[in-house]
C-alpha cells in the first residue's frame, strides 16, 4: 500500500531553492550554449534549453523575446569578459605602465581567441543578421567600440599625430581580426590552431599600424 507523503513534505521541484531572476538567466544562457553547440541553431529546440536550465519556456521568454535573441546572447555573453578585460587595462594603462603595443596585443589576443573558439556560432550569427537584422542588437560591441575609439584618439595624440577617423579605424581593425579568426583556412590558407601565435603577432602589428599610422 502506498502511503501519502508526510505532512509538510514537498516534491523535488518545490523543494528546490528559489532562484533569482539573474540566476535563471545565467542558467538559460549556459544551457543554450550547450544545446546550440550540440545541435546548431536550426536543430536546437527551446523546450530542451529550458528543461536543461530547469526552467519553463514561459520563463525563458521572459528573459529572451525570441530564439534568435537567445542565440545572440548565448554566443556573445562570454565576449563581455573580453571587453571588460580590455577596458580595465586601458583605464589603468598608466598605473600598470602598459605600452601601446601591450594594449593592442591584449585586445587582439582576447578578441581572436573568443572568435576562434566560437567561430561556427559567429558565422551562423552573421548569416542570420544579414537576412534578419531587425532581430538582433549589437550587444557588447556597443560597449567596446567607444572605448577602442578613445584608445585610437589617445594613441595618436600621445604620438603627436593628427586625429583620424577613429570610428572607421576601429571597425576596420575589428573586421580584420574577425575574418582572420573565422575564415583562416578559406581566406588565409592556414590553420589558426597551428599558427595562432604568429597570426596574433601579425594582427597586432597591423592594428598598431592602423592606429599610429606609421610612416612607410
Amino acid at each position: 500500500m502506498t502511503g501519502h507523503p508526510a505532512a509538510g513534505s514537498r516534491s523535488p521541484a518545490r523543494a528546490q531553492t528559489r532562484r533569482s531572476s539573474k540566476t535563471v538567466r545565467a542558467d538559460l544562457l549556459h544551457a543554450a550554449r550547450a544545446v546550440f553547440g550540440e545541435r546548431g541553431f536550426s536543430g536546437a529546440r527551446t523546450r530542451e534549453i529550458a528543461e536543461r536550465a530547469k526552467a519553463t519556456e514561459q520563463m525563458m521568454y521572459r528573459h529572451f523575446r525570441t530564439k534568435e535573441e537567445l542565440f545572440e546572447q548565448a554566443v556573445f555573453e562570454p565576449f563581455t569578459h573580453v571587453v571588460d578585460e580590455f577596458i580595465v587595462e586601458f583605464t589603468e594603462r598608466s598605473v600598470r605602465g602598459l605600452s601601446d603595443e601591450q594594449l593592442a596585443r591584449t585586445y587582439v589576443t582576447g578578441l581572436f581567441g573568443f572568435l576562434r573558439e566560437n567561430r561556427r556560432d559567429v558565422l551562423t550569427l552573421l548569416t542570420m543578421r544579414a537576412h534578419h537584422p531587425e532581430l538582433f542588437s549589437t550587444g557588447p560591441l556597443d560597449k567596446l567600440f567607444p572605448v577602442l575609439e578613445r584608445a585610437v584618439d589617445i594613441g595618436r595624440r600621445d604620438h603627436g599625430q593628427e586625429a583620424a577617423n577613429a570610428r572607421l579605424t576601429v571597425r576596420v581593425t575589428f573586421g580584420m581580426v574577425l575574418s582572420a579568426a573565422v575564415l583562416d583556412e578559406t581566406l588565409l590558407g592556414m590553420d589558426a590552431d597551428q599558427e595562432g601565435d604568429q597570426l596574433v603577432d601579425e594582427l597586432t602589428a597591423y592594428v598598431m599600424a592602423g592606429v599610429i599610422r606609421r610612416a612607410p
